[in-house]
Order: C-alpha cells, then structure tokens, then sequence
C-alpha cells in the first residue's frame, strides 16, 4: 500500500483492547501500530525528510498567521517538489487559493511564513537552513481548478476513478511540474 508504519508499543494486559490469557507466557507480543508516512511522499534534499504531516502543519499555521493579519484566506489544494538543480537547494511550493484575487496580498508574505514554519516543524530541516545546506522555501500561487484539472488530465486513467487518485503532495515528473509552473498566477 504504500505505508510506511511505526511500532508505537507493544499491546499490553492494561490495554482492554482484546482480551488476553491469564497466564504470562501465554501473552504473544502483539505490535500496536501508527501511520508514520507514506512511501515516496518525503521531501528529502539532504535527509531532513519533511513529511506531509510537516507540511500540512506548516501550511495551517501560514493560514491561521494571515488570518490574525486580518486577511481571511483558504489553501485549497497544495503540492511541492525539491529544486535540486540549484545551489542551495531548496522547496518549491504550490498552493490553490479560494479567491485567485488574494494571491498578490499574500504574495509577499507566503515565502518567509511557509519557510518559518518548515523550520518549526522539522529541526533537520531547521538545522540544514542554518547550515545554509538548503536555501529558503519558495511558494507560487496556481489558478482556480489547476488541481482538479491535474487529477482529471493528468493522473485519470481509464482504470481509475476520481475517488481512488490521492492527492500527488510530491511532484515527481518534469511534465507535472511544468503543468503546475505554466499554471501559476502573474505570469
């Protein structure tokens, strides 16, 4: 499937989750587990493998920042890739606003916030900045519908329905990169 998991602990006598023998060698060593990531969706220069958990973070925290700037905006949709043919490397970030009016507001400020809280979110990430290893975040805002004309010309296939293509968090083709570039707003 795809998903990387993590052993958070083993299930125990205290757990009332199943119930267990009374005798204690009889207890076999059942692994309770969690969703750490999902294969292949990591953003990783330099191995500070940010997450989607990082991002989606970092992106609730940029939204709640302008909101208490008194600037009310929603990011529909996002996606992301490492630019690794520049030195430093750095992020590149994609978002979907609700009203494609709002980007030249927050156009300003999206970079610096996004960056700030990647560093938050990730202390590798943080560290490989001070280190200037990776240089900073950088985020373009893309027309209303780029997403859902993604999905439905890029990633539909005659086998698959609109319901089974998860959101692509990682860009992994020069082609989809380019399709979200020529997308952008203001140019």
């Amino acid at each position: 499937m795809g998903d990387i998991i993590e052993c958070t602990r083993f299930l125990t006598r205290a757990d009332d989750l199943v119930p267990l023998p009374s005798e204690l060698h009889q207890i076999p060593r059942i692994p309770l587990i969690s969703v750490a990531y999902r294969m292949g969706n990591l953003l990783d220069i330099i191995g500070e493998k940010t997450t989607e958990q990082n991002l989606i973070d970092t992106i609730t925290k940029t939204v709640d920042e302008w909101r208490q700037q008194g600037v009310i905006a929603d990011i529909i949709d996002f996606t992301s890739y490492p630019k690794l043919d520049a030195f430093p490397p750095y992020y590149i970030f994609f978002f979907e606003l609700g009203d494609d009016q709002q980007y030249e507001t927050l156009q300003s400020t999206v970079d610096k916030l996004v960056d700030q809280y990647l560093r938050q979110f990730n202390f590798v990430y943080d560290r490989a900045r001070d280190a200037t290893y990776i240089a900073p975040a950088k985020c373009n805002f893309v027309r209303n519908g780029t997403f859902s004309t993604f999905i439905h010309e890029k990633l539909l296939t005659v086998h698959a329905s609109p319901i089974q293509v998860k959101p692509h968090r990682l860009l992994k083709t020069e082609q989809h990169i380019q399709y979200f570039h020529a997308n952008c707003l203001g140019q």
